[in-house]
């Protein structure tokens, strides 16, 4: 999963413009960013990455650029 195919994953969950999904995007400020956000973003990294990471670790991420890091984290581009 390229860069931007992440910020576009991102941008769907979190219902905003690409535009707007940027690394320094706090997620708390995100109406958006719930229960459901996670378990889309717990889904994508456990197709995308083979990795299953628990909501707490999830919901520890304060910003864009921590899920774009988790991202990174898992399987080669």
């Amino acid at each position: 999963m390229t860069e931007q195919e992440k910020i576009s994953t991102l941008a769907d969950i979190l219902e905003l413009d690409e535009s707007e999904v940027i690394p320094e995007l706090v997620l708390e400020e995100c109406e958006a960013w719930d229960s459901v956000a996670v378990l889309s973003v717990i889904a994508v990294m456990n197709d995308a990455f083979n990795r299953f990471p628990h909501a707490n670790e999830i919901r520890s991420y304060r910003t864009v650029g921590d899920l774009l890091n988790a991202m990174a984290g898992g399987a080669a581009e």
